[in-house]
């Protein structure tokens, strides 16, 4: 019991401590130390372009993996688990699946739409991997853990 009440603590005092260098730092945008953040001082005009790029969408994705991993307070037992299911995001999101690809001028109706079913059903089964690793990792999740991410598993997901 004391070391649950322990971990408790713990956790409300790192969610408030990531809650206050998130303002501090502006956000996403703000780097504030994150692996990966730029590290240039130089302005770049800021695009509705420029934030749907494919390696902005994957920056934000690991930053938020990265973000609900120090949330969650993953233990050494539970990251096989956390692993897989965090592979598992990875390949739903690294896929050119987030972006449909563009129909050429030279494509029939039917291939169209034979290539919108193949995406769609490849992205399916990248969904089931992803529910699949994550019913794993929930049973390796305390109660506390498993509402932590019950909050912020819709932002992580794409």
């Amino acid at each position: 019991m004391k070391d649950t009440l322990r971990r408790f603590a713990l956790a409300a005092t790192l969610i408030a401590v990531s809650g206050y260098s998130f303002a501090q730092f502006g956000g996403m945008g703000g780097g504030g130390g994150r692996r990966g953040a730029r590290t240039d001082s130089t302005a770049s005009p800021r695009s509705s372009d420029s934030l749907s790029t494919p390696a902005t969408a994957a920056s934000k994705i690991r930053d938020k993996l990265y973000d609900l991993r120090l949330q969650l307070m993953i233990t050494p037992e539970q990251s096989a688990p956390w692993d897989h299911f965090s592979d598992a995001v990875w390949e739903l999101a690294g896929r050119s699946g987030m972006a449909s690809a563009a129909p050429s001028d030279d494509q029939t109706g039917l291939q169209l739409v034979q290539q919108r079913t193949a995406q769609a059903q490849d992205r399916a089964r990248r969904m089931q991997a992803v529910s699949d690793a994550l019913s794993k990792l929930y049973e390796a999740l305390t109660p506390e853990q498993r509402h932590v991410a019950d909050q912020n598993l819709g932002a992580v997901i794409p």
